[in-house]
């Protein structure tokens, strides 16, 4: 049985085991929907979310695109990580794999998740709050990192454990179990590393103690005692024996094709990606209002104001047709191409500075579906700029 099988089947073991012993001590989800996406879509194992489907809740702009870009930029520095494995010694490698992997799935995919639910009406609740935010390590454990976790051991192992060692030691237990799971899903798939896990748990529940017997509250403390004992929890063995060469499997296939393949096959998505962006941009007046707003302004405005309108769609289109034709141009790196190149890429990336730096979350409609289409587009205009970026100063040859 090879590592990375074993780590599938003991992550998916645990996950399923505890989702089974909610099930048979709680009522259930009352639909095939919500049982289907308790079981294949929701890491947590408190079936009571998936009762009823209510109406779709509103998504927060702000959090749903903050994890939206977290997911978007652990996901690039994957595929950078993986482009350049042969260039980074094993541990830095194995160190920043399990950040970038830490970052996609924990704090990109995670805190996307709860919003997408909530907004197909079940009320489940954040699987992770901030955790940066944590000024202390109780305050990290209990409120702000996997929540999931901690909503399982308030519903179900809280009070029992209470009743024996009474608020301490249930607390000092549940540590203890956080150890246990973590070595079932680190040391066993990797058959080594014993201990690690669990140590780095035992720490964490003693500190928690001095914690509250001294009242320390300090961030930079919190975040010196959850990073500096790391190495103990994701060890060399796990990080030697699946995070590296699943980087080095990642780079055999992305070797397999020349960085021209990549490019050209790049410029053509690019020239469809400024029809995607038209597609969104005709459907800018109607969602937003602008027949309502743009009517408040004099004759000569409202003129001005599609004038602009008219020259952006304009440019778009230009931007399409002169990327697919000129393509050979591009790929061969001429002169007049790159700075044509050159100019997209600015055009697309002052285009991404406007929106982080001048436009503001609260002024944007209260739609779920335009939230969501915002992190979408946004995406895209981010993909437009690097691809551009890299047309334009890719070294030929």
């Amino acid at each position: 049985m090879t590592p990375a099988v074993r780590l599938l089947l003991a992550s998916l073991g645990a996950i399923y085991a505890l989702k089974a012993v909610a099930l048979a001590i709680r009522r259930g989800p009352g639909t095939a929907t919500g049982l289907a996406v308790f079981l294949f879509a929701w890491p947590g194992v408190i079936p009571g979310y998936f009762r009823e489907r209510r109406r779709a809740q509103p998504i927060d702009p702000a959090r749903f695109l903050g994890a939206w870009a977290r997911m978007a930029v652990g996901a690039a520095t994957i595929v950078l990580l993986a482009v350049y494995a042969p260039r980074i010694p094993d541990r830095l490698l194995g160190l920043a794999g399990v950040a970038a992997l830490l970052l996609t799935v924990h704090l990109g995919i995670g805190d996307l998740l709860p919003w997408l639910l909530r907004w197909a009406g079940f009320a489940v609740p954040l699987l992770f709050d901030r955790p940066w935010a944590a000024t202390s390590l109780a305050e990290f454990w209990s409120r702000r990192w996997n929540l999931a976790f901690v909503d399982m051991n308030q519903r179900l192992l809280l009070r029992p454990l209470y009743g024996y060692f009474g608020k301490r030691g249930s607390r000092f237990a549940l540590f203890v179990l956080s150890g246990v799971l973590h070595e079932m899903g680190l040391s066993f798939p990797a058959g080594a590393g014993w201990g690690l896990p669990l140590g780095y748990f035992l720490l964490h529940g003693a500190l928690v103690a001095a914690e509250e017997r001294f009242r320390i509250a300090n961030r930079a403390c919190t975040w010196f005692w959850l990073i500096a004992p790391l190495p103990w929890l994701f060890h060399e063995p796990f990080r030697h024996t699946l995070i590296v060469p699943f980087y080095w499997r990642l780079h055999g296939l992305i070797a397999q094709n020349t960085w021209a393949w990549y490019l050209s096959h790049a410029i053509y998505a690019a020239a469809l990606g400024h029809l995607i962006v038209l597609i969104a941009s005709l459907q800018v007046p109607a969602r937003l209002g602008w027949k309502q707003d743009v009517a408040k302004l004099t004759r000569f405005n409202q003129k001005v104001f599609w004038v602009y309108g008219f020259y952006i769609l304009l440019s778009i289109v230009s931007f399409a047709v002169l990327t697919w034709r000129l393509h050979d141009a591009f790929l061969a790196g001429e002169l007049a191409a790159r700075w044509i190149a050159g100019f997209i890429a600015l055009f697309w990336t002052v285009r991404v500075l406007v929106d982080i730096f001048w436009y503001d979350h609260r002024d944007w409609p209260q739609s779920n579906a335009l939230v969501a289409g915002h992190a979408l587009v946004t995406s895209l205009f981010c993909t437009l700029a690097a691809v551009y970026w890299f047309a334009a100063l890719a070294p030929t040859g």
